[in-house]
């Protein structure tokens, strides 16, 4: 009542205030035109009377709308920028569930299926999916290749590309570079936790530099992955005896399939699905139900998909600060130097990558096994298997695609795998878990105790002690939600699977836990027989792990932080 009594006055005073300015106006008007006298002095005061109600009109128009926009401001103020989002993230998945549960999104296949009772697809599984298409997870209780027609694998390719280049973000660029709107108070603060960097006056520019070169990569990477697929002698998916798939033997080939070598409307659709996914480190496909398996010895595939889950993955800061020193690599820019965050973000990757490469490659060649990875004869030789490995091994980074089935790998490499998803990739970007900041500073930490420090120093730069609590924080949370969660899916799951005679342990469990919080979408086999409570579990994680663990916090926070006016006496006490 108080804004509006205001506003009210305002209005009143300004209409007032502007009559007179409207009157000398159409007397100016009037004087120019060819009127007589009389004609003037019959239709001044009707005319002028219907323009001061039409500029009353617009002007009280303009007055409410500035009036709406203020109680939105404060009631945006009011709940903060994390619960906006949060809120906004829960729209867009209740309507894309509403879509993918819609018979319209629905291939013939899975109507058949059930109305003859075969399967159960209930509003969960619509959830589950919509979830893991806009967290860029890649977790499905259903394969959409064969379960969704046309729209619906569109549907889940724009909402991967929502969820993968930010919605508010994308919002932004497109006001920004097709309208040319400045970004306000609002859309900054919004962007900035969305994708933004740490100096909130480069937002504009890394959303803008980002985003353009990410549209690029995704229309080359496009037109890449068409060519292969229309051309790839690999994925002779009709030659294949696909009946006979066991724990014993890996079998990349399935029935529900057609081949799309020399099709180019199929290679088309594969090309720019698979495009998306990469870019948006998703992980979904419209192949089959076994991924980029029947690919498994198409290396130049599985190697732009590596670099497109890389470029996706890596952060919008990243690129930015890669651009800008590309840019001063001219004679006229100045030098620009790489930020700490770039620094921290590729070394911490790439190390942690290595460790879990070199452990995989070890535990997959002592394995005694006979049923194991290495000793399969159908991953091809060994050249075929070490690729495998090294692609398995990045895309547990962030993406979720596979060549090959996990159920071969041992227990130690599933565990290890577990680990890099539950590490993630770079702030900023699609990529889930804990992030591989949070580990570099942690680790830093170790290394400056060890080494006597008082303080976290690294590349002549000094670590805040706030952003080690968060780091801390972040991390032990991490664990305390995966153990937990861990230990309840274990009970929601379908340990044996009957057809394939595969029987699974904890550390499967583990692995598909860690794949819904790191943003991976792996999968050994478990989700499909998981039931409704699990997929609350599993939408959960995936979310938290969109988010980050930070800003899920911070949902459930305060806005603003109290200020403290006093402090208790310091004492320490004795750690272990």
């Amino acid at each position: 009542m108080f804004y509006g009594s205001i506003f009210c006055k305002i209005s009143c005073i300004k209409i007032i205030s502007s009559t007179n300015f409207i009157f000398k106006k159409y007397i100016r008007f009037t004087k120019k035109s060819k009127c007589n006298i009389y004609a003037k002095h019959i239709y001044l005061p009707q005319n002028f009377l219907f323009f001061l109600k039409v500029y009353i009109i617009l002007r009280m128009k303009k007055e409410h709308k500035i009036k709406r926009n203020l109680k939105f401001f404060l009631w945006f103020k009011k709940i903060g920028v994390i619960k906006y989002i949060f809120l906004i993230y829960f729209i867009v998945i209740l309507l894309i569930s509403l879509l993918l549960y819609w018979p319209i999104t629905h291939s013939t296949y899975l109507e058949q299926l059930r109305q003859s009772g075969k399967i159960r697809f209930n509003y969960f599984d619509a959830v589950f999916i919509a979830a893991s298409a806009f967290s860029n997870t890649g977790l499905s209780t259903f394969p959409i290749s064969s379960y969704l027609n046309t729209f619906g694998q569109a549907l889940i390719a724009i909402s991967m590309l929502l969820g993968g280049l930010g919605i508010f973000t994308l919002k932004v660029y497109i006001f920004q570079t097709l309208f040319g709107i400045k970004l306000n108070i609002f859309n900054s603060e919004v962007t900035q936790v969305e994708r933004g960097g740490q100096n909130p006056g480069q937002t504009k520019r890394i959303i803008t530099v980002s985003i353009t070169f990410l549209l690029i990569t995704l229309f080359i990477t496009s037109i890449v992955f068409i060519l292969i697929f229309y051309l790839s002698p690999y994925g002779k998916f009709s030659d294949s005896k696909w009946a006979q798939t066991s724990n014993v033997l890996f079998n990349p080939y399935e029935k529900e399939f057609r081949n799309p070598k020399g099709n180019l409307d199929l290679s088309f659709r594969y090309g720019i699905f698979h495009a998306i996914s990469a870019i948006t480190n998703s992980g979904f496909d419209i192949i089959g139900e076994k991924s980029l398996a029947p690919f498994n010895q198409e290396y130049a595939l599985q190697l732009f998909t590596l670099i497109s889950i890389f470029i996706g993955g890596v952060g919008y800061p990243v690129i930015y600060d890669v651009y800008r020193k590309i840019k001063s690599l001219k004679i006229t820019e100045k030098n620009y130097k790489i930020t700490l965050f770039t620094k921290l973000t590729l070394i911490t990757y790439l190390i942690v990558s290595f460790f879990g490469l070199l452990f995989t490659f070890i535990f997959e060649l002592i394995n005694k096994n006979t049923n194991g990875f290495w000793k399969q004869e159908s991953y091809g030789n060994n050249f075929s298997k070490t690729f495998a490995i090294f692609f398995q091994t990045f895309s547990t980074r962030s993406a979720g695609f596979t060549t090959i089935d996990y159920y071969h790998f041992t227990q130690q490499s599933v565990l290890v795998h577990s680990i890099l998803m539950f590490i993630g990739f770079s702030p900023a970007s699609t990529a889930g878990g804990i992030r591989n900041i949070t580990v570099s500073i942690i680790f830093l930490s170790v290394v400056s105790m060890l080494l006597g420090k008082r303080s976290i120093n690294v590349f002549k730069r000094q670590i805040g002690k706030e952003t080690f609590i968060r780091a801390v924080t972040i991390f032990s949370i991490g664990i305390i939600l995966i153990t937990l969660s861990t230990l309840i899916c274990y009970s929601t799951f379908n340990l044996f699977d009957s057809e394939t005679n595969k029987k699974y342990e904890m550390t499967h469990v583990l692995f598909v836990v860690c794949s819904a919080f790191g943003s991976c979408g792996f999968d050994v086999g478990l989700v499909p027989s998981i039931n409704n409570f699990g997929k609350i579990i599993l939408i959960a994680l995936m979310v938290i792990g969109q988010l980050g663990i930070q800003q899920t916090l911070l949902i459930w926070g305060k806005n603003r932080k109290r200020a403290e006016y006093y402090h208790y006496i310091y004492e320490d006490v004795v750690l272990g």
